[in-house]
């Protein structure tokens, strides 16, 4: 117990509300282990792997040592940073352990077919729509893209008044966010759904294409939801909880979101008692396809680690079932356990009946987490496993903005995207 009580661990996790509920549970693993953690960084995640990159920096510079236990990562970025990560073969976690995950989110977590990270929660978009706006005006739900430029629009243009803030100013169509990873995450999921075949942005290879006549047409679309009034004429300046915080507050209409930020946006609504909410799978795009843009959170251990048993009962105690329902029952979630999803279905289901059909609230929560289910098995746009693809996307968003916003054509920036996604493809 002596030797327990002197090892301090030291964890770089990704934070906001949605995610710092979990670390409130580090108490019960200090109590449960003997062991203490220390949190040395918590931020959001292009925070995180900056200074995940200027930690694990090459061999000579300043920070060559570093002093970090665990690490929160994604499987969108764990491919980038697999320089320093460990593999956690069948003696760290068995064939029985992994055998507890759904097989869609281990899959994801392997890295040229070898586990390096084990999955904290699924992140999916689905479409968050205000029902009493839509009945007012006269409209029905998007089925298609073209539908949802239709009806953002009109919302625009018909003045709905919101009603929240100092002034009632008119409620916005449709928002999603406008920089960074959110705006290149909602521009691939549009170009998986307007795309004739599947090797048009990424070969089989995940060697960057980017076809220029199918980036055009996206960013066509992405111009028009700006010139048409569908979205805020700033959207440039929003990101992830700036949209959330739009829909939640009544000064959006219409937002695709991910599921941990579901139960904060259904307490913000209970201010708003006019507001009746439904959700939606996805649009359909020209390719008669969905695609929601999608991903998982996770953890992974480094190479350097100072205790490695020690930061691996701490990444399963992470995982843990106990923890995956806190996150999914309080925060709305989606795990990434078999047995937690199971029980949150049946929790859900029986809620629903017990509620009756005219609970909307029970009725919500059995809708939304239906439709999660059918995204994640049937429509996830899963980003390819490319070591260079942070920087990729970080070079080509600012291009998706310019043409966004109209400071250079469609095309000239189509163009521009795949002489970038070249270059990437050539590191």
């Amino acid at each position: 117990m002596a030797a327990q009580s002197t090892c301090s661990l030291k964890i770089a996790v990704v934070g906001g509300p949605q995610y710092d509920r979990l670390y409130e549970r580090l108490a019960l693993f200090e109590q449960e282990t003997g062991y203490s953690v220390e949190i040395v960084f918590k931020g959001p995640h292009p925070e995180l792997n900056d200074y995940l990159a200027a930690t694990f920096a090459p061999s000579g510079s300043s920070n060559s040592h570093p002093e970090l236990d665990l690490v929160s990562t994604h499987i969108k970025y764990a491919p980038s940073q697999a320089h320093f990560l460990q593999e956690l073969d069948e003696k760290m976690v068995t064939g029985e352990e992994r055998a507890a995950f759904l097989p869609a989110a281990l899959e994801a977590s392997k890295i040229q077919g070898r586990l390096m990270q084990l999955p904290r929660m699924v992140d999916s978009r689905v479409l968050f729509y205000r029902d009493d706006v839509f009945e007012r005006l006269g409209l029905h739900p998007p089925t298609s893209w073209k539908d949802l430029l239709h009806c953002a629009s009109t919302i625009h243009k018909a003045n709905v008044p919101t009603t929240t803030g100092p002034t009632s100013n008119p409620m916005q169509g449709y928002v999603f966010p406008g920089k960074l990873s959110g705006l290149f995450g909602t521009f691939y999921e549009l170009a998986m759904m307007e795309m004739r075949h599947d090797e048009a942005l990424f070969d089989k290879k995940d060697n960057p294409v980017f076809e220029e006549v199918v980036v055009a047409e996206v960013l066509r679309y992405m111009r028009k939801l700006v010139t048409s009034g569908a979205v805020p004429q700033d959207i440039e300046g929003y990101y992830f909880d700036d949209v959330s915080a739009l829909f939640a507050e009544g000064k959006v209409a219409m937002v695709a979101d991910w599921p941990s930020f579901y139960k904060e946006m259904k307490r913000a609504l209970k201010h708003q008692p006019e507001a009746r909410i439904k959700v939606m799978q996805y649009p359909v795009g020209a390719n008669g396809k969905r695609s929601a843009y999608s991903g998982m959170h996770s953890f992974a251990i480094p190479k350097s680690c100072r205790y490695p048993e020690q930061a691996l009962q701490l990444l399963k105690f992470l995982v843990r079932d106990d923890q995956q329902w806190i996150e999914a029952s309080e925060s709305g979630s989606f795990p990434t356990k078999n047995a937690v999803l199971r029980r949150l279905v049946e929790e859900t289901e029986a809620k629903r009946r017990d509620a009756g059909a005219r609970d909307d609230d029970a009725t919500l929560d059995s809708e939304r987490l239906r439709c999660l289910e059918a995204t994640v098995q049937h429509d996830m746009a899963m980003f390819p496993h490319l070591i260079t693809y942070p920087e990729l996307e970080d070079a080509l968003y600012l291009m998706i903005q310019d043409a966004m916003m109209g400071r250079v054509t469609p095309e000239e920036a189509a163009q521009s995207m795949r002489m970038r996604a070249m270059q990437s493809a050539q590191q």
